[in-house]
């Protein structure tokens, strides 16, 4: 039984059907996230040519090296940008293949980016990513088309299944972000699905690069235990290393494990609100597909 252990290329193959087009608010629109909101650039325009100047034109148009090559006043002309690309950067430390109910964070991570994939292939944009782990790394060229975001979707499936290796340290999204940023091409919607517990100051300062010329979504992957304490009762725990105990019938390990849920997740919000960046949590018990629709932007159909 591996329902909630691994995801299946047939599963996120099959999410294709939660893509649906719908009069959706424009991504230049306002979005809720969490405690805050934040406004996304939207769909830009593209220059298309130039044209001789008509009376009524906007002189902010004018083609100034045309006019100045042929002498005649000319204005750009514009088309509305056709699509979009969409990165996903997916997070497969050693702390994703964890879970206490319904699937591990890895698994929830991979069906999200798999329906966040069919989602914008369905309006029109290309979609690639970069995935990562302690010990692998693998980049995918934005496409546009069904058969292109296949390979994207075999690697999610496929690091799913990968065993963790505990004695090698995470790798830091920093390092992911660096790359990132060298591969993103200005304009694109990024997408960045974590479970951010190897994030760091340096990672904030990328962060902050690549918002400067993109928009960014972030989607925190966490476990309800991450959140809150379990119920009173002695759990022992591992990271594949080393074992220990936490026991909740305690107040004092109580309010410290509460506070530094908490302490987490306010750090990351207040980071996200600053930057203008929309935040999501996400959690395996979360209507996935809905999610989507309240959180993703989308055209307007015509």
């Amino acid at each position: 039984m591996t329902e909630g252990l691994v995801a299946e290329l047939e599963e996120l193959i099959a999410f294709k059907r939660y893509a649906q087009r719908g009069n959706y608010k424009s991504a230049a629109k306002t979005i809720q996230q969490g405690n805050h909101y934040s406004k996304l650039r939207g769909r830009g325009m593209d220059f298309a040519e130039a044209r001789n100047y008509q009376a009524g034109d906007e002189i902010r148009h004018m083609e100034w090296r045309v006019t100045a090559r042929t002498g005649r006043p000319h204005v750009k002309l514009y088309q509305e940008e056709r699509e979009r690309p969409v990165v996903m950067l997916c997070d497969f430390n050693p702390s994703m293949y964890f879970g206490t109910r319904l699937a591990f964070k890895s698994v929830t991570a991979a069906r999200l980016s798999a329906m966040l994939a069919w989602t914008a292939i369905k309006q029109g944009d290309r979609v690639g990513g970069l995935l990562y782990s302690a010990t692998m790394h693998n980049e995918f060229t934005p496409h546009s088309r069904n058969p292109g975001v296949l390979p994207f979707l075999a690697a999610l499936s496929q690091y799913t299944q990968a065993v963790p290796d505990h004695s090698r340290q995470a790798r830091r999204l920093s390092d992911a972000l660096i790359r990132l940023r060298r591969v993103t091409r200005p304009g694109s919607t990024v997408v960045i699905i974590s479970d951010f517990y190897s994030f760091d100051t340096e990672s904030e300062r990328h962060l902050g690069r690549i918002r400067a010329h993109n928009d960014i979504l972030v989607y925190h992957i966490c476990d309800p235990i991450e959140l809150t304490p379990p119920k009173p009762q002695q759990y022992p725990i591992t990271n594949g290393k080393e074992e220990m105990v936490i026991d909740t019938t305690r107040h004092d390990v109580v309010s410290n494990y509460r506070n530094y849920c908490e302490l987490r997740i306010e750090k990351l919000k207040a980071l996200c609100k600053r930057l203008q960046i929309p935040y999501t949590q996400v959690t395996a018990e979360a209507n996935i597909p809905q999610l989507i629709r309240q959180t993703f932007p989308r055209r307007l159909s015509g």
